[in-house]
């Protein structure tokens, strides 16, 4: 089961607010979005990766992208990890590889094998790979075989320090799409799964190789069956929170394993009710928004608050039209920012991926319009709109913000 074959998107990639202004005797250095363009997902090597320059307003750097590719960059930002398939010349089939590119000169100083990299279909799709916060290893979903040769789900891990894949990989059966959750510990990773509904984590020592490489699954909802599960974030010692498609979420001790605490975040405008689908005949109005589903995402964190996409339409599956902000902490809505459409610039309200910058200052959100691809910028904390950057693409689906 593909990510493409759910209807969650895979959404955010995760982001620590970004500094400019150091200065060595050369320009300023300014923070940049780098930005994946998967051309209407096509796969006829029109794909791009681009670096963009938000105050300039301008793209600064491109890089050779290959077919479907995916981003992580390291915590100082002086490595970008670029996963593609490289195809064959008729393209009918490709091999996974990873390259590491030296952000400051574009250098490939590393180019390794990645087969059997989880390779989302679609235009828009999200990152499925992610970092431990020491930027030390980079985990990357895969499929794997099992005893019996079949396809699982798999995590890989790559050693940024001595540029390889350890030779063990984590399993996950029974997966099928899930959210990668790096512990800001190092030692941990937790792995939300859509088609068991569960969470599983998987722990690491002092050298970063995994002690459970097939981690118990714990139940994250005793919602009805058929419930998605939304996205998860680290929310204290030993706990991580859930919240599902329909906005309940479970706090759960990954010690214990066990839930405990559950409950439902208040949204206002309330979340579409379970079952309703604007194209069924007699289904129900929703008032106001009518937000169908919180996708799969890594959440945006900042100054103890959540940055939580909501999704109203129909056009994409990895699209979302709202931003709901909520207490870290207490899970509150405290605003709602939702894109507006703009028949001056021929937009729809629909954004793929997100990411914080300027110190917390900004906001700033990769936008499928009808013209192409653009970052609408809005001001934080008030959710104001305040600039566009068009011509970034035709179907930008992956953002990171330089630190």
């Amino acid at each position: 089961m593909g990510s493409c074959q759910i209807f969650l998107m895979a959404f955010l990639v995760t982001i620590t607010a970004s500094l400019s202004g150091q200065t060595a005797g050369r320009d300023l250095l300014r923070e940049l979005l780098y930005i994946v363009d998967s051309d209407h997902g096509n796969s006829d090597s029109h794909e791009r990766l681009f670096a963009v320059d938000p105050q300039r307003k301008v793209i600064v750097k491109n890089y050779a992208a290959g077919s479907r590719p995916d981003i992580a960059l390291s915590p100082d930002g002086t490595r970008l990890y670029l996963a593609y398939e490289e195809m064959s010349p008729d393209r009918t089939e490709g091999q996974g590889k990873l390259d590491v590119v030296e952000t400051a000169t574009g250098t490939v100083v590393a180019s390794v094998a990645n087969p059997n990299r989880w390779v989302a279909m679609g235009p828009l799709y999200s990152s499925e790979m992610t970092l431990s916060a020491d930027g030390r290893w980079l985990y990357v979903k895969r499929l794997a075989l099992d005893f019996n040769h079949v396809p699982v789900d798999a995590v890989a891990i790559f050693d940024t320090a001595a540029y390889k894949f350890l030779s063990d990989t984590i399993s996950l059966p029974k997966c099928a799409a899930s959210l990668l959750v790096p512990w800001p510990n190092e030692r941990a990773l937790s792995v939300l799964c859509s088609q068991d509904m569960d969470l599983r984590t998987v722990r690491f020592n002092d050298q970063g190789i995994p002690t459970n490489l097939v981690p118990v699954g714990i139940p994250v909802t005793n919602h009805a069956a058929g419930q998605w599960v939304g996205t998860a974030f680290v929310s204290g010692d030993n706990e991580v929170t859930v919240i599902a498609a329909d906005g309940k979420y479970s706090r759960i001790n990954v010690e214990a394993n066990k839930i405990t605490e559950e409950g439902a975040i208040a949204f206002s405008p309330p979340l579409t009710p379970p079952g309703w689908h604007p194209h069924v005949p007699g289904a129900e109005h929703v008032p106001s928004l009518g937000r169908r589903y919180i996708g799969m995402q890594r959440m945006l964190e900042s100054e103890g608050r959540l940055y939580v996409p909501l999704s109203r339409s129909d056009l994409y599956m990895h699209a979302a039209d709202a931003i709901a902000v909520l207490d870290q902490k207490t899970l509150r809505q405290e605003a709602l920012f939702e894109l507006k459409s703009s028949p001056r610039r021929h937009s729809w309200n629909l954004f793929s991926s997100g990411a914080i910058g300027e110190g917390g200052t900004r906001l700033y959100l990769l936008a499928v319009e009808a013209k192409g691809g653009a970052v609408r910028v809005l001001s934080l904390p008030d959710g104001k709109e305040i600039d566009t950057i068009q011509g970034l693409g035709a179907t930008p689906t992956i953002m990171i913000v330089s630190p």
